[in-house]
């Protein structure tokens, strides 16, 4: 869990650098860093109810892939396998 947490964490970070852009969950790269820090957080407070969205957000091809792009293809696929690996433990 906790690797999972500091890897959402540095995703949100890279997140809030971008602006624009849209995907099928999010009208722009901002609403989407200000989704991702909501969810870190409740998942920190132990909120496993969040687990479902992050999941869907970091699929390949997803929300992150649409706002991110190339710059966070490896971030994105570690917390990808994290999420699933989370998912299937709990």
């Amino acid at each position: 869990m906790n690797e999972l947490l500091a890897e959402l964490k540095k995703a949100h970070e890279l997140a809030s650098q971008f602006s624009g852009g849209y995907s099928e969950r999010f009208f722009g790269a901002e609403e989407f860093a200000k989704a991702l820090d909501i969810a870190v957080s409740e998942l920190e407070n132990g909120n496993n109810v969040v687990v479902e969205d992050l999941y869907l957000w970091f699929l390949p091809t997803s929300d992150w892939d649409d706002f991110i792009k190339l710059e966070g293809l490896e971030l994105g696929q570690r917390v990808s396998d994290l999420l699933a690996e989370y998912r299937a433990n709990t």
